[in-house]
């Protein structure tokens, strides 16, 4: 997943800048940034990868990410059909992590602040009781201008210094070693599965794409990603069975086919290593939820 340097400050006027999205779908590539980025999703669903880490996301999706890590979000299938009357909304907050200058962050009581953007480095998950105390105060940040819009940023960001609501996305020992001459290589590799991952998918087909022999993708895809190509499909394949299994009423063999595992047995093994439960043990779990 080769992501692509994009200057935020190109189109910010401000220190702070707040964009409230509104498409069809979302369209940036995979890409990165020195900015910090709080990305709130208000409408639609699909696929989040933010370093190592990909997950399904969905309406009221909320992550704080720190400078320089690489991130997407890619709607579902049906968002890119021209016949759905679908859109793709979120409101996302960027800010350089020196806004307030070195000084104010040497100060004893910025103290966790510097821990949150160095938590960040990894990305995280806003969950539980500070979404929903966040969830109002984002909305209502492009509302504000000047001095009340940095008052409401460092409320937020000191909630998210506390919480505990939380949890990180990339792995502890991410780290990405990315060239911007080979930029849309991976964009165009992830693409292709997330547009194709319920068929199968060879080592040859995703080498095409890259005008690499399978040996030399698979070499330059485990570099930039610190995993396997195989292991990435199956994380996605497992990713989209996970949303399957909490919105359809299928047999837990429909859904292993549906996202193009061709046997049981696999299905059920990779889903275990994945997400570390089987998927009947899983499906049981959310029935329970919801009684």
């Amino acid at each position: 997943m080769k992501p692509i340097l994009i200057k935020v400050g190109a189109f910010a006027d401000n220190q702070i800048t707040i964009i409230e999205r509104c498409d069809p779908h979302f369209n940036t590539p995979f890409h990165f940034h020195p900015e910090c980025e709080l990305v709130y999703v208000t409408e639609s669903s699909g696929k989040r990868i933010v370093g190592d880490s990909i997950e399904s996301f969905d309406v009221g999706d909320m992550v704080f990410l720190g400078p320089n890590i690489p991130h997407v979000w890619y709607n579902d299938e049906r968002y890119y059909k021209a016949a759905e009357d679908l859109r793709a909304r979120s409101v996302v907050i960027y800010f350089p992590k020196d806004i307030f200058g070195d000084k104010f962050y040497g100060l004893h009581e910025t103290k966790a602040l510097t821990e949150l953007f160095h938590r960040a480095q990894r990305g995280m998950k806003i969950i539980g009781d500070t979404h929903e105390r966040l969830k109002d105060e984002i909305l209502a940040l492009p509302k504000k201008e000047g001095l009340e819009r940095i008052i409401a940023l460092l409320q937020i960001l000191k909630t998210l210094s506390e919480t505990k609501d939380c949890y990180y996305l990339a792995s502890t020992g991410y780290s990405h070693a990315f060239n911007l001459k080979d930029n849309h290589k991976i964009d165009e590799v992830f693409k292709f599965v997330m547009n194709n991952f319920s068929r199968e998918i060879s080592l040859q087909d995703v080498a095409n794409i890259t005008n690499l022999s399978p040996q030399s993708f698979c070499r330059f895809f485990k570099n930039r990603t610190q995993k396997s190509f195989v292991q990435f499909l199956n994380e996605v394949r497992i990713g989209h069975a996970c949303k399957r299994l909490t919105e359809e009423d299928w047999s837990i063999a429909e859904i292993a086919y549906s996202c193009g595992f061709k046997n049981l047995s696999n299905f059920n093994r990779f889903f275990k290593e994945i997400v570390g439960k089987t998927p009947k043990e899983y499906k049981n779990e959310l029935r329970m939820q919801i009684n």
